[in-house]
């Protein structure tokens, strides 16, 4: 199982995790990421929800639906200023 913070400093390692991911790799081979992966990859993403919508207990997906809301909160947050984070 992949690891969600560093040991030392306690930082997530959400990065390295996307970096890792055999999905963000597909998309590094030096071309421009075009509509159709787009897609791709947000079906890739409905399904994986509906997988937790399935599987995960009323309780244990609220704590994953609000985090995955914090985190795009973060990340939209962090794109209105301008990405420095």
């Amino acid at each position: 199982m992949r690891k969600l913070f560093d040991e030392e400093n306690d930082l997530l390692l959400l990065d390295e995790i996307v970096f890792d991911s055999p999905s963000f790799q597909a998309l590094l081979d030096g071309h421009v990421v075009v509509d159709d992966e787009i897609i791709l990859q947000a079906n890739r993403v409905i399904e994986l929800f509906k997988e937790i919508d399935k599987q995960l207990k009323p309780k244990d997906k609220e704590l994953v639906v609000s985090t995955i809301c914090e985190l795009a909160v973060l990340y939209e947050i962090n794109a209105l200023k301008g990405g420095s984070l």
